[in-house]
């Protein structure tokens, strides 16, 4: 018996990696004959995901809880339409495949008696270290810990996260990596076309505490690229963004660093920045870089234990440095400048590999692994 229906289960469907990733595995699995139902509730985001007979968008009506994280008032919201859905549906040839970290499509599925896959995109273990909040988080972790082992398969997209898993899953024959289905024709297209460098040093990312920028804002002050003409600009949205700017003014940066806010589609700015930095806490895998890496952005990333030094072999294809060290940050920007013929050689041993993300290759992993859970 083969797939026939997935149902693709993404409450909060926030802009992103995530977004694209979703984008690609949708248009693979219905080049395959597969129906998809995508259980969702932002609208907004749906605009990148071309119609189709193959395609029903269940759309949440979405009652936020003021003391709950958008993602979990979202997933609360779900339970009724997850439930509805799966009633009629057939357990023989349909897949629950959860997008997100979750425990309610696992109970659901379960109840109803539907073999579910559930994709973790973090470090679970380096999110708690890291996290402001955390009660809330060591309450993910337990709930985890219990869940996840209920599951039929977890999906992580880093060899490290995957790692990370085996530390509250029993079953580890349950848990294997498939890297993004990032990588399309049209971003390798895109990447051939000839285009000019300017003095910009890039990063891109929600303005949170994970994503680490005023370590990259007090590195690149350090470093000499300011004299040098460089500027740097910080593209993304969230909860940090007062400070961040208030960091920029208080630095006397204005005319340095930039926020540029968030868009979709930054291809154009990679292409004309020099340098990209990742300067987060911890990753999943760091789509960013990738997108950095395709479009000629010598890389620089901060030693995750999952994510980012997997995307640059360790080292052969970009820098790794370590987490809030602003001095060899800095040292790292400086030294990308005086020995750029090297830096280049790295940037070009990374783009040869980046075949690891491509979407049909990748898409093609997850249709095999949801086939061989459905049998089981």
């Amino acid at each position: 018996m083969r797939i026939k229906n997935l149902i693709i289960y993404y409450p909060s469907f926030e802009s992103g990696g995530v977004e694209k990733i979703i984008k690609n595995l949708i248009r693979f699995f219905i080049s395959k004959g597969i129906k998809i139902f995508l259980i969702t509730s932002n609208k907004q985001n749906l605009k990148i995901i071309k119609k189709n007979k193959n395609l029903k968008i269940i759309l949440i009506k979405n009652n936020y809880y003021a003391y709950l994280p958008t993602r979990l008032s979202s997933s609360i919201n779900s339970i009724k339409y997850l439930n509805h859905l799966l009633k009629k549906m057939n357990n023989s040839d349909t897949i629950v495949h959860s997008m997100q970290s979750n425990f309610i499509p696992i109970i659901i599925s379960k109840i109803l008696n539907f073999k579910v896959v559930i994709r973790n995109s973090e470090d679970p273990i380096e999110s708690i270290k890291y996290s402001e909040n955390k009660l809330f988080s060591y309450i993910i972790f337990i709930l985890r810990f219990i869940f996840y082992n209920f599951a039929d398969f977890i999906v992580t997209n880093s060899k490290g996260s995957a790692k990370s898993l085996e530390t509250f899953v029993f079953n580890k024959k349950k848990i294997s990596h498939i890297y993004n289905p990032y990588m399309t024709d049209e971003m390798i297209k895109k990447s051939k076309i000839k285009f000019k460098k300017k003095n910009i040093v890039m990063a891109a990312g929600r303005l949170t505490i994970q994503k680490n920028f005023i370590f990259l804002i007090d590195a690149f002050k350090k470093s000499s690229l300011i004299k040098k003409g460089y500027i740097l600009n910080i593209f993304g949205k969230g909860y940090l963004e007062k400070k961040i700017k208030l960091k920029i003014k208080s630095e006397k940066l204005n005319n340095s660093v930039y926020l540029k806010g968030w868009s979709n589609d930054l291809t154009n700015e990679y292409k004309k920045s020099k340098i990209f930095v990742l300067p987060s806490l911890y990753e999943g895998l760091g789509n960013v870089l990738i997108e950095a890496i395709n479009y000629g952005a010598i890389s620089v990333a901060t030693n995750c234990k999952s994510g980012p030094t997997e995307i640059l072999m360790n080292g052969k294809g970009g820098a790794i440095v370590p987490i809030n060290d602003t001095k060899f940050l800095a040292k790292t920007l400086d030294n990308i400048i005086i020995k750029n013929r090297f830096a280049q050689r790295k940037l070009n041993i990374a783009k040869k590999n980046l075949k690891r993300f491509n979407y049909k290759s990748q898409s093609q992993k997850y249709l095999n692994l949801l086939n061989d859970v459905l049998i089981k």
